[in-house]
């Protein structure tokens, strides 16, 4: 029987290098490169940089990159495979030294997803969820764009983004940092960064390739055996986890980062099935793919189409010279990956000149406006029972509670930019500025805590270190004033005596050095580790209110009089690291007491004013700020006990999440108003502002579905441990397509808030439903109207369920299209999207390619997957 796909073909060739030589003399086209993305937001997908049809300047491309290879001595062809250590030590993630005499230059790779990562400062984009949530795909490119531009003033040249993974399930400590649970959406935010990105003569890289949609068994550095294996069947890789990186290869991503995990019996790094069969056979691929960062295994990798280690060459460097010269592995192979990484060089014009120029300095105030538009469009209003806008009697005597409040939650974690720090303002002091009225504050839950007295340490502390001897001292507070000298590497040991039982928040605070705390063995948290060549404040979601960075220790349960072991350290900064100055270590806490007092001051301060506004926060992984899976949904720090307690104290309570994931709301009923901000950004106080008084109207819509508790979630079901915890060793996505709103909706859960929900300040009807053949596909039209006094937002999505008899199961309802409309008041406006034939099928995994069932489809539009205001047929 002949072969009907490229992936078929591809099948009877071997999979082989040998078959791309011979599907590249016969002009082979993947289906990928030729079909419409299909969707109703008017965005086109081609940059220039892609694939495309063959022309003479591709050609003459082609000749020079051959030539290049004719000439690289086997050596030189292997610096161009691995990461190296840069001299100039920009503080980028990873470096390629470049063949000076060939004129192939230094490549630098910087993180991405939000913003630059270097040593020098980019402006703080709020990170991708929000984006995400903003559902503008126009404003998804100017993100993109920002980061391109910013990242070649910085003399980068690989932005390691846009991160195009599926929200799988709400424990994953990254979800902030991708669009959601839809394919659909999530391709579309992400080859539109791609466009964005790839304008400004950077490389995008779209990570992490694949299926990698937890921390939890992902990958242990220490014994990588003890990985677990994840086993995703082939039609659920088409339809969920593949689908946004066909979509950036369209839009013409010059690279893919090859993700940690196993993936059905196989490192990502070495499966050729998925690397060479489906990306560059299946979706026409055409550039290089990197490793992420030590997930490289073999010299065998690179056979497997992995083009790049990074960071170093523990197995790209002499492992594989030596391969090559015993002919374990053919020079070929090392030739194909090389001609890759070469060939994205050209595309780019890096080897003839004719690059986009780069902008010799920063545009702070284009970055911060793009900034302000992602934290606006991208905040999403949950509940309103009246509570927002602000009423004048509330900004009259209004009060903010949460340490979110008094310092702006631009994201957490890293692989961002920091932001320009002196554009770091409060949501409380915008607020103050804009409205000029004298708006009251507690903290509620004090991040920053005071620093553990003497009387704790009965025996004083014990400090070693720095040639000076040991010495005594009453505590460790040594800040401001106090600080030590640069450079500075201590050692303090002692008694540690609590004064009562309970839970305590223990910190260790530090700036100018590496800095950690440990108990009794146990090392709880560490803070200011510098990367490189800088150190950035991001440790936790805020730093200290005195400008320190801020490490938290998990809540810990004492025992008041008993002794413990404690151990601080501090480390000074080398003389490579930028603001290296004073070193400053401070070990601090909050008592049971104090906390207690501060949830009961915020109560009282509440029942003193007209509305009191609590912002509430979630770290990344379960902590405030770490880097593992959350294992609940549970707001951290006792929040649940401090919006209780001020809601009670005053039903006029509004809430303000900043988080980056859902959160459950065992106060729901007592709290009417809810906006979720996500993180914001370097721009952060002033969008909340905006949003909070009235300036700016929230249209922004939950880009996953928020469950009512953690265990109603498809990936967390107690029958299905396997989906998320593994069993034996193996994590089954045996939930299929039937993840987030798909899977809530097969199993009938009413979910906190569902897929697509976004309120505003005022109201959209929609009427006069379209559906009518276009193409292979539909167009769907309809009229949506604003209804109230003020303009705004609305997005409109279009679902498709499925015909009867298709032969596989199918979701009750598929996000298919979508558009986001500004309306001014009373103005009404005619949406027509398009419903392309791929939103229509489903993977035949019997015959490796597309199929669309035949027969009547139920086509339901509305402002959520469960707020549908119209309905039609598909025939």
């Amino acid at each position: 029987m002949p072969a009907t796909t490229r992936r078929e073909l591809m099948k009877q060739l071997g999979g082989t290098a040998a078959a791309f030589a011979f599907l590249a003399a016969a002009g082979a086209t993947p289906a990928a490169a030729t079909q419409s993305a299909g969707t109703g937001t008017g965005t086109g997908t081609g940059t220039g940089t892609g694939a495309g049809t063959a022309t003479p300047g591709a050609a003459a491309a082609t000749r020079r990159v051959r030539g290049l290879i004719a000439r690289l001595t086997l050596d030189e062809k292997i610096s161009l495979v691995h990461g190296a250590t840069d001299p100039r030590r920009l503080g980028q993630a990873g470096y390629l030294p470049g063949v000076e005499r060939l004129g192939i230059p230094e490549l630098r790779l910087t993180d991405g997803p939000a913003g630059v990562n270097v040593t020098k400062s980019a402006t703080g984009l709020p990170p991708v969820a929000t984006l995400g949530s903003s559902f503008n795909l126009e404003l998804a490119r100017e993100y993109g764009e920002v980061m391109g531009r910013e990242g070649r003033t910085l003399d980068m040249d690989v932005l390691l983004a846009p991160q195009i993974e599926l929200s799988r399930t709400p424990f994953f400590s990254r979800n902030k940092d991708q669009s959601g649970e839809d394919p659909y959406l999530n391709g579309l935010i992400g080859a539109a960064q791609v466009e964005g990105v790839q304008a400004q003569g950077m490389l995008a890289q779209a990570k992490h390739f694949l299926a990698n949609n937890q921390r939890l068994h992902e990958f242990d550095r220490e014994k990588p055996e003890n990985s677990y294996d994840f086993v995703v069947d082939d039609r659920t890789l088409h339809e969920l986890y593949l689908p946004a990186f066909e979509a950036v290869v369209r839009a013409g991503v010059a690279s893919v980062m090859s993700a940690y995990n196993h993936l059905n019996g196989e490192w990502n790094s070495e499966q050729s099935t998925t690397l060479t069969d489906i990306l560059r056979g299946e979706l026409g691929f055409k550039g290089f793919v990197t490793s992420d960062w030590g997930a490289t295994h073999s010299t065998a990798a690179l056979e497997a189409g992995q083009d790049m280690q990074m960071w170093d060459g523990s197995f790209y460097g002499e492992p594989l010279k030596k391969a090559i010269k015993d002919g374990s592995i053919p020079e070929a192979a090392l030739d194909a990956a090389v001609s890759r990484i070469l060939g994205r060089y050209d595309a780019f014009g890096m080897l003839d000149g004719s690059r986009v120029p780069a902008r010799k300095e920063i545009d702070v105030r284009a970055g911060a406006r793009v900034a302000r538009e992602v934290a606006t469009q991208g905040a999403v209003l949950l509940a309103n029972d009246g509570g927002l806008p602000l009423s004048h009697a509330a900004l009259r005597n209004l009060a903010l509670i949460g340490p979110t409040a008094g310092q702006v939650a631009t994201s957490v974690s890293g692989e961002r930019a920091y932001g320009f720090e002196e554009r770091l303002i409060s949501p409380l002091d915008a607020l103050r500025r804009t409205t000029k009225q004298r708006i009251a504050y507690e903290v509620g839950v004090d991040l920053t805590g005071t620093a553990v007295p003497a009387s704790a340490f009965p025996k004083g502390l014990t400090r070693t270190g720095g040639g000076t001897g040991a010495t005594t001292d009453k505590t460790v507070d040594f800040v401001g004033d106090k600080a030590l000298p640069v450079g500075t590497t201590a050692k303090w040991t002692g008694t540690f005596v609590p004064p009562t039982t309970g839970e305590y928040a223990l910190k260790i605070q530090g700036w100018g050095a590496a800095v950690s705390l440990s108990l009794d063995g146990k090392e709880l948290t560490t803070a200011a580790g510098a990367r490189d060549s800088f150190a950035r404040k991001w440790s936790s979601i805020v730093p200290t209110t005195d400008g320190l960075d801020n490490g938290q220790a998990e809540p810990v349960q004492l025992t008041g009089g008993q002794s413990y072991q404690v151990v601080v350290k501090a480390t000074g900064w080398a003389t490579t690291i930028a603001e290296r100055g004073p070193v400053q270590v401070r070990f601090g806490w909050v008592t049971p007491e104090q906390r207690t007092a501060s949830i009961a001051e915020a109560a009282r301060l509440a029942r003193r004013v007209h509305t009191p506004v609590v912002f509430a926060f979630n770290g990344s992984g379960g902590s405030v700020g770490g880097g593992g899976d959350f294992t609940t949904l549970t707001l951290p720090a006792h929040q649940d006990e401090l919006i209780t307690a001020v809601a009670r104290a005053n039903p006029r309570t509004v809430v303000v999440l900043t988080a980056g994931c859902p959160a459950t709301m065992p106060w729901r009923r007592e709290v009417g108003t809810i906006l979720h901000t996500g993180y914001v950004g370097q721009e952060g106080g002033w969008s909340t502002a905006d949003l909070l008084t009235g300036r700016a109207n929230p249209g922004g819509k939950a880009t996953v579905t928020w469950p009512k508790k953690d265990t109603d979630h498809p990936t967390l079901d107690p029958a299905h441990p396997e989906r998320y915890y593994g069993v034996d060793g193996t994590v089954t996505y045996s939930e299929g397509i039937f993840t987030g709103y798909r899977g809530f909706d097969k199993a009938g859960i009413e979910p906190l808030f569902p897929f697509g929900h976004g309120l505003s300040y005022t109201e959209f009807g929609y009427r006069d439903l379209s559906v009518r053949r276009a193409g292979e596909g539909y167009e769907v039209s309809f009229t949506v109207t604003n209804r109230g006094r003020r303009a705004g937002a609305e997005v409109p999505q279009v679902y498709v369920g499925p015909p009867r008899g298709a032969g596989v199961e199918m979701a009750v309802k598929t996000l298919a299209a979508f558009d986001r409309v500004e309306l001014r008041a009373g103005e009404s406006r005619r949406v027509r999207v398009r419903v392309a034939e791929r939103q229509l099928s489903y993977w035949d995994t019997d015959r490796g390619h597309w199929v669309r069932p035949e027969g009547r489809r139920a086509v339901y539009v509305g402002s959520s997957s469960r707020d549908i205001r119209l309905t039609g047929t598909a025939r």
